[in-house]
């Protein structure tokens, strides 16, 4: 029993550090040392001196992986494996020369894209080499994983966009144990060239498999690479919803796992009686299925997730050849402890938590019918044809199971999701298991045997999954969408009914009455709680959204919306729309937008115009100026122009600007000023300083406003003196990316701000930053600091 709470208590603690606002400094560390000691010394007390211990490894754990020092933030000497400095000290916008062991297979697709161990650092070799994200924008000359080359860098710390819906990137990166980019200005020299099988293996599958359609996915499924495979391909993949098959974790290591363990099996004991091996078989035929999960880890790199998998697969082979009697939930909690001393930052990885929701559904499904653990039939044995028949049933089940309870987690994560999912995934997760990858995996281990025979696997999987493709993607999909609390409120009632459930059952409760009052019960919470939350009547809210360096900006009043741009588009076709408006949109409820205005056409403001128009359909597109002729195809399409006016819940929309259309896209942006009686906000575009004088000339003191969204980002050549004084804003906002190259927003500009007394907030440093107004205040929240104030949410600069 007391080692059941020993192993709980740091379960707690070690989860507990998703709330931390920091990490531990040394002298709060040196204080767990000291506390550890003296809990130790007292033998009632003795059980929680696993809490500071537990809190102090986190820290010093997270501190070396991700800065390479074992103190963040302050430099130590002499200390075994923790390096002289912290990485931070050298973001110092200077170049610096390192010497990297590249970690990444590199295709002609991400060959300014890698991931490297940093060796070097300025001529000091490193104690510890932490994990770096390369970016090398015009590549000299080909890189292979293992090799180890000398580059002339600036360093960049990792600070990914935070919204609260959307893709968490740079909690995403520190699970990968990743909190730098090294930008490469130029390559020096190759240090050395030494062999790496998997990269030989890589290179002969490239070549043998180029002239086949689904070349990317075989690439996903047998060494994690996905960077061939298209966006067309990404996209119908997402849909399909089975982007968890072409990702190797957990699943296909575990599958791997038990396919290899059942044929090793079957001929062992065919060949070689029970009788004959007694204890050693087995113990043979898991050692057996562990060396094929091993080589499978080693194939995709011993990434996190795989080396989390192998490890739990390890352990709990290890428990179960010691026949020590260990209850299923005790082996999850102790799995669970052992990945999280191995890895404490894989408490960032949303795969764990998926993965770990996902078996303990599973526990609780076979604990309802324990008639699929050990079935047999009536003579002792099962007839071939009826264990394929009970299996099929059994993976039926527990894909049903999951696909109903685990339906509110994606939706809180996703914000939506694919009706046909399930049942696409009943047909492909045996299809891609037990027929797809063992077939490319055989293919990779005959392209070193004998070609042809590893040709011909490989055509065979393409086909396969090129039929695949061929059968769902014709498909029209229909999703749910949710918002973040129709999620929560679903989540919640799931819970209840689980925990209720099983109550019931353990207390033999079989009457139908009292589960029919319950569901009731809970169909009455999960309809309260489900309600939307309405602004009050005199409330109205402004959003700017973190798209990095770009805008977009969500105004809400009375159940009604506008939303003021839509970010950037890159030369890949990826735009931050899809992945940061879009899923915060569908978070807060809006399924439909009242008004999109794009400001103007440049590229930052207007690259997302084509998904928002497609996703919302917005009932009215006011635009700056014209736009690629295929980013609409909505009637009601028009342009700004000054006087325009119209009125969104409880508030007054006018157009400023353009007062003519020029030939500066900039100054064509069309401006809004927006007004609720008492307080308003003045949403700018890129105007510079020409059509600032302008402004300034044809309104005077009509341009006053309490919010002001800082003009072209912030840009030197915007935001004069002028305009800022006729304005006189309380609030001034800055829509720019982290570090970004071009500066903003400007020192200078930063400086006349500050000079009037204007409150500063800058998307690219505090993230999503809401506005609440009402009749009487203005209430700012920003995510880093208030709405997620956590340590994995701020970056490791100084």
């Amino acid at each position: 029993m007391t080692m059941r709470l020993l192993l709980w208590l740091s379960i707690i603690v070690f989860i507990s550090s998703l709330f931390w606002p920091r990490l531990l400094d040394h002298n709060e560390i040196i204080f767990c040392g000291v506390l550890f000691i003296y809990l130790m010394l007292m033998p009632r007390l003795r059980i929680l001196a696993v809490v500071p211990f537990c809190a102090a490894y986190f820290s010093l754990y997270t501190s070396l992986a991700l800065t390479g020092s074992f103190f963040a933030f302050q430099p130590v000497t002499n200390f075994p494996f923790s390096n002289s400095a912290p990485l931070q000290t050298y973001v110092d916008g200077r170049n610096h020369s390192i010497v990297v062991q590249i970690k990444s297979l590199i295709s002609e697709q991400n060959k300014g894209y890698f991931r490297a161990k940093l060796v070097e650092l300025d001529g000091h070799h490193l104690n510890y080499a932490p994990l770096l994200e390369m970016r090398w924008y015009a590549p000299t000359v080909k890189v292979q994983e293992n090799e180890k080359h000398l580059f002339k860098v600036r360093f960049k710390p990792i600070y990914g966009r935070a919204n609260p819906a959307g893709f968490d990137q740079q909690k995403y990166k520190y699970s990968e144990h990743i909190a730098y980019q090294a930008i490469i200005k130029s390559h020096l020299q190759k240090e050395n060239a030494a062999f790496s099988l998997r990269s030989y293996l890589y290179e002969r599958v490239v070549n043998l498999s180029d002239s086949l359609n689904n070349q990317g996915a075989i690439l996903a499924l047998s060494f994690a690479d996905k960077s061939l495979i298209t966006a067309e391909k990404k996209a119908l993949i997402q849909q399909l919803g089975i982007a968890h098959l072409f990702a190797i974790s957990g699943l296909h290591i575990s599958l791997f796992f038990s396919c290899i363990y059942l044929c090793v099996a079957y001929f062992t004991l065919g060949f070689f009686p029970k009788k004959y091996l007694g204890w050693f078989s087995w113990r043979f035929i898991s050692l057996t299925a562990l060396l094929g999960a091993f080589l499978y880890a080693y194939l995709a790199g011993f990434s996190l997730p795989t080396q989390r998998a192998f490890l739990m697969l390890l352990f709990s082979v290890a428990i179960l050849s010691m026949k020590r009697k260990c209850s299923l939930i005790d082996l999850l909690g102790l799995t669970f402890f052992v990945i999280l001393l191995w890895d404490p930052l894989a408490l960032l990885s949303l795969s764990l938590w998926l993965s770990y929701v996902a078996v303990c559904l599973i526990l609780i499904v076979l604990w309802h019918f324990p008639q699929f653990k050990n079935r047999k039939a009536k003579n002792g044995e099962m007839l071939g044809f009826t264990k394929i028949k009970h299996y099929f049933k059994f993976l039926l089940l527990i894909q049903c199971a999951l696909s109903l309870l685990m339906l509110p987690v994606q939706l809180l994560i996703f914000s939506s999701f694919s009706m046909l999912a399930p049942f696409i995934n009943l047909l492909a997760v045996p299809l891609f298991s037990l027929l797809i990858i063992p077939v490319i995996l055989l293919a990779v281990v005959f392209s070193v045997v004998y070609q042809p025979i590893s040709v011909l696997l490989f055509t065979i999987a393409d086909r396969l999954i090129g039929y695949f493709f061929i059968v769902f993607e014709q498909i029209t999909f229909a999703y749910l969408s949710f918002s973040y609390d129709q999620g929560i409120a679903l989540i919640f009632v799931v819970v209840l009914m689980l925990v209720l459930y099983i109550l019931f059952k353990l207390q033999h409760v079989n009457d139908r009455l009292s589960y029919f009052f319950t569901f009731i019960l809970l169909s009455s919470v999960f309809l309260l709680l489900w309600s939307e939350k309405k602004n009050k009547p005199h409330e109205w809210q402004v959003e700017i959204i973190d798209i990095g360096q770009g805008l977009s900006v969500l105004v809400k009043s009375q159940g009604k919306s506008l939303l003021y741009d839509t970010g950037p588009r890159y030369p890949s076709g990826f735009t931050t729309a899809a992945v940061e408006t879009l899923p915060y949109l569908h978070s807060i409820g809006i399924d439909k937008l009242d008004y999109l205005v794009v400001s103007h056409s440049d590229i930052d403001h207007a690259g997302g115009v084509d998904v928002i128009n497609h996703a919302f359909l917005p009932e009215y597109i006011l635009l700056g100026e014209p736009l690629a002729p295929s980013a609409l195809q909505n009637k009601k399409t028009t342009f700004c122009r000054a006087g325009m006016k119209w009125s969104l819940g409880s508030l007054s929309v006018k157009v400023l600007s353009p007062l003519t259309m020029g030939t500066n896209n900039n100054n064509n942006s069309c401006v809004l000023r927006i007004d609720d009686g008492h307080y308003s906000f003045l949403l700018t575009g890129d105007i510079e300083k020409k059509q600032e004088v302008k402004l300034v000339a044809q309104y005077g003191d009509d341009l006053k406003s309490t919010l002001l969204l800082a003009p072209h980002h912030g840009s030197r050549h915007s935001s004069t003196v002028e305009f800022i004084k006729t304005v006189t804003p309380q609030w001034v906002v800055f829509s720019a990316g982290f570090m970004n190259r071009w500066g903003f927003p400007a020192a200078e500009v930063k400086l006349r701000y500050q000079d009037q007394n204007v409150r500063m907030v800058n998307s690219g440093l505090n993230g999503f930053i809401r506005f609440k107004i009402t009749t009487d205040k203005i209430i700012m929240q920003t995510y880093r600091e208030d709405l997620a104030p956590y340590w994995y949410h701020h970056s490791f600069s100084l």
